[in-house]
């Protein structure tokens, strides 16, 4: 998987799923909650990026965000992509003609 964050100017990072897991641990400090205090059971999403750096990053996903990823996941044109993603492999890469080269990065730079 790759992600871009608009603080790192144009790096992009390529990382994956480490673990995601049911979790009620405070998303501010990842410890468990202090005695007589509770958390609502959330997603813990945990990746690791492997270029440029190595880092660990964790996202918890709360009930609204996993209604959104569903809703998007479950468009027919994603779920045909994902499929073929499954039996044929998702590493194959287009090549990008040269006179489309220069437009792709700046529509990147722009995203």
């Amino acid at each position: 998987m790759y992600i871009r964050s608009t603080g790192l100017g144009r790096t992009l990072l390529t990382c994956h799923v480490a673990k995601i897991e049911v979790t009620h641990v405070v998303p501010s400090t990842l410890k468990d909650p202090a005695e007589g205090e509770s958390e609502p059971p959330r997603l813990l999403m945990t990746m690791q990026t492997t270029d440029p750096v190595s880092w660990t990053v964790r996202g918890f996903v709360e009930p609204e965000d996993l209604r959104l990823i569903l809703k998007a996941a479950l468009k027919p044109a994603v779920i045909w992509t994902a499929l073929k993603f499954l039996v044929f492999g998702g590493s194959a890469k287009k090549k990008i003609p040269a006179e489309n080269a220069a437009v792709g990065v700046s529509n990147q730079a722009q995203a």
